[in-house]
């Protein structure tokens, strides 16, 4: 069965406004457009998109506004983006990819610092209920365990940055869900989506995959021997590295810098 095409008149008629609005960049107006599309039903998996001309053209923006929301899309796990062919709406896609919190957050561009203080918070969090609970922590220590032994597996393997990081946050659905309490869960999960962009940013690099595998040992063992503390501190010591990650590479990107920024885990709690 051929994909649904949607373009030209019909596009313009249906899903895009012409003009972006002030407060926000190209790029994000864009994405937007796709999010709005999505939830409104305008557009569904396995749809290709026009090409980023059209795009372009039907939103009063760049190619290179487009292309960069494309990237930004595919990485969210909301597009496929197929040289030669096409870019198409994800057969695989769940409802997560394209929730509202996550977007939200991804047009507000928040600080990384704010990032980093707000995922630290919900990890800490979590592992206060599971450890308040015997039950709970015996319940996912064998399903932690089985995702670090996959892990080491796709790490053996090579496999693309994109199958280690989703591997990556199943560890955390997990721990969210071993939590028992499906508020905290839900506004977790959702942020680790929001993560993904993120994540395929900085996994890329060896240093980053060797100490993913460690931080993820470490908070089993934590939660084998009931250790808070331990399991807070793997959590914080986590997020420190991705913080100087994500820190040096905007650094080298736009010559600014978050380094002056204090990231004390003491005033975390």
């Amino acid at each position: 069965m051929e994909p649904r095409i949607v373009f030209g008149e019909e596009l313009f008629r249906t899903i895009w406004r012409v003009r972006p609005q002030a407060n926000l960049s190209a790029p994000d107006y864009v994405m937007e457009q796709i999010r709005d599309a999505l939830l409104q039903g305008q557009l569904k998996p396995g749809d290709r998109l026009p090409s980023e001309l059209e795009l372009a053209e039907q939103c009063g923006v760049s190619r290179g506004s487009v292309r960069q929301a494309m990237k930004s899309l595919e990485t969210l796990g909301i597009l496929t983006i197929r040289p030669g062919d096409g870019t198409y709406i994800n057969t695989s896609m769940s409802e997560r990819c394209f929730n509202p919190l996550a977007f939200t957050l991804l047009i507000s561009n928040p600080s990384i610092k704010e990032m980093a203080d707000a995922r630290y918070a919900l990890e800490r969090d979590i592992f206060e209920l599971i450890l308040a609970d015997d039950t709970l922590a015996e319940a996912i220590i064998p399903e932690l365990d089985n995702n670090i032994r996959i892990h080491k597996t796709l790490l053996a393997q090579k496999v693309s940055t994109k199958d280690l990081v989703e591997n990556d946050l199943r560890f955390h659905r997990l721990l969210s869900r071993g939590c028992g309490n499906i508020v905290l869960q839900v506004v977790y999960d959702y942020i680790m989506d929001f993560f993904r962009y993120y994540l395929v940013r900085t996994t890329s690099r060896q240093a980053e995959r060797d100490l993913t595998t460690d931080a993820h040992e470490r908070i089993v063992e934590a939660l084998r021997t009931r250790s808070y503390s331990m399991a807070k501190q793997a959590a914080w010591d986590t997020v420190q590295i991705w913080y100087r990650l994500m820190v040096d590479e905007d650094e080298a990107k736009s010559g600014s810098s978050e380094k002056n920024i204090s990231f004390s885990m003491d005033s975390q709690g």
